[in-house]
């Protein structure tokens, strides 16, 4: 009799034990799942507020033909806030920062009132909490245990792309409105100068990360990416050097280096999009 109990138990005990875990495992799939959506999400916000940077840069400092541009990005921006996925980052102090802010700076870019140094700023304070945000959520979501290879982290590499396209979404606000103002003063140009090198070593820093990623089945599409991001950052430097950082009048339009900046910047995003997308269909398989 008593055998027959004691093994009930233990069987009973040992049935638990393998459904909390099989119960555990299934919540951590969906947790990594959601964060993914998120991190996705994220990027969105981001890279449409380095856009505004930039374009209410060029407004700011003189370029009405950017306005319905600018105008267009703040509704976009206002879509992303209001959509259903940042419901779902209300209980992040850093999310409550942003949306308190991102209306007091928008009517700050239509009303002009602000200076163009003032209004770069505001926009890399507000996306300096976006990144850090995104930091926050990934670790909140477990995607830190998505491994690429035995040493690379799917969020780390996630972080490095985007702050080497914060680098390159800076240079790019700083120029368009050097370029809309048409002349470059010398803080402009000290600035752009410490960009150019940042941009430089941050670029090359990635890229050499990217390279050491063990993983056959991104090999490919990382090198060809690799490739096109040397291509459009040397494009944009080579611009800067012998358009932008001259004396006298500039004759470059503004819409024209924001155009060869967001090509740089789309090409190292696509590394993030590469890495995201892998995680988001192998996620399984990688906890």
């Amino acid at each position: 009799m008593y055998p027959l109990i004691i093994g009930g138990i233990v069987v009973t005990g040992m049935l638990f034990i393998v459904y909390k875990l099989l119960s555990d495992r299934y919540q951590l799939r969906q947790r990594v799942k959601r964060g993914i959506l998120l991190t996705n999400h994220l990027r969105l916000v981001v890279e449409h507020c380095q856009k505004h940077r930039g374009t209410s840069n060029a407004v700011v400092s003189g370029n009405e033909k950017l306005l319905p541009q600018m105008i267009q990005l703040q509704n976009n921006i206002d879509n992303l806030i209001g959509s259903d996925m940042s419901h779902s980052l209300s209980d992040f102090p850093q999310w409550q920062s942003f949306i308190e802010h991102w209306p007091r700076l928008k009517q700050h870019a239509l009303d002009k009132d602000l200076t163009p140094q003032n209004i770069v700023r505001q926009h890399s304070l507000m996306i300096d909490g976006q990144l850090m945000l995104l930091d926050d959520v990934m670790r909140a979501h477990d995607l830190h245990r998505l491994m690429l290879d035995p040493c690379t982290r799917v969020s780390e590499i996630c972080i490095d792309t985007l702050r080497v396209a914060e680098t390159l979404g800076y240079t790019r606000a700083i120029g368009s409105g050097v370029c809309a103002r048409g002349t470059c003063l010398a803080a402009d140009r000290i600035l752009l100068e410490f960009l150019r090198i940042s941009v430089k070593t941050t670029s090359e820093r990635l890229l050499s990360e990217v390279k050491l990623i063990n993983n056959t089945d991104l090999t490919s599409s990382l090198e060809t990416s690799s490739t096109a991001i040397r291509q459009q950052i040397d494009a944009l430097l080579e611009m800067v050097d012998k358009h932008v950082l001259q004396r006298g009048q500039l004759k470059l339009d503004s819409h024209e280096y924001f155009t060869l900046s967001t090509r740089a910047i789309d090409e190292v995003l696509k590394i993030f999009s590469i890495i995201i997308q892998y995680a988001s269909k192998q996620h399984t398989r990688m906890i």
